[in-house]
């Protein structure tokens, strides 16, 4: 992909293409994003959002942003993360865009729960859960839910705990995510742990360590041992 792209870039620019240079950088810099090459993705973002907010495209500047703020994240510079979502948030409701404000408003709460800023990522998680709900996504309404029983535990309410992770543990089952599965079942083995109901939680964790084992998550697997 990168090698098409890079092929393409000079001849948009060669030709005056603006809107062709400014979606072949960002497609440069996602590629490069998700390779793990953070500071490269930053340069080629970084090229392409001017251009957008020249030509006027909201939606790839809100995209673009956004990208930028998920690039940051990456590199723990969480700061930055929340200012290119803050950017990115608005435009995203300017333009009517309900997935991009949606994935937005979830990486937000989730930069908030990395920082320890509980209410703060409930917040977020909580405007976002019911745009994903309202599209079908699952997978993502799944890690919400599981994000928000994990705050709530943190926080020591426990019976909501419970309900937000019982909520999440057929949705990762319905899309066969085994991975966010076995986290949700250790989750509510904590809970149900630290609720009394010893013979539950060991149900649960009996559950969660063979579906560790079959996605080879080895820290998944010490923990629900331990």
């Amino acid at each position: 992909a990168l090698d098409y792209l890079g092929q393409a870039l000079p001849l948009y620019r060669a030709v005056g293409d603006r809107s062709g240079e400014a979606t072949t950088l960002y497609g440069i810099g996602a590629v490069y994003s998700a390779l793990g090459e953070q500071q490269k993705a930053l340069d080629y973002l970084g090229q392409a959002l001017p251009i957008r907010r020249a030509a006027g495209d909201r939606a790839g500047e809100a995209m673009t942003l956004n990208w930028v703020g998920a690039v940051y994240a990456a590199l723990g510079e969480k700061q930055k993360a929340l200012d290119y979502y803050g950017q990115a948030l608005p435009i995203y409701r300017v333009v009517g865009d309900r997935p991009g404000e949606a994935t937005t408003l979830y990486e937000i709460g989730a930069v908030y729960a990395a920082l320890g800023e509980k209410q703060k990522a409930l917040d977020y998680y909580g405007q976002a859960l019911p745009i994903f709900r309202a599209s079908g996504n699952r997978s993502v309404e799944a890690a919400i839910l599981n994000g928000m029983g994990t705050i709530y535990s943190a926080l020591g309410e426990k019976q909501k705990a419970s309900d937000y992770l019982g909520q999440a543990l057929p949705l990762y089952r319905a899309v066969g995510e085994r991975s966010g599965e076995a986290t949700a079942l250790n989750n509510i083995g904590n809970v149900s742990s630290a609720l009394g109901e010893n013979q539950k939680a060991l149900d649960y964790y009996g559950q969660a360590l063979p579906l560790y084992r079959t996605v080879g998550d080895r820290s998944g697997e010490a923990v629900t041992l331990n």
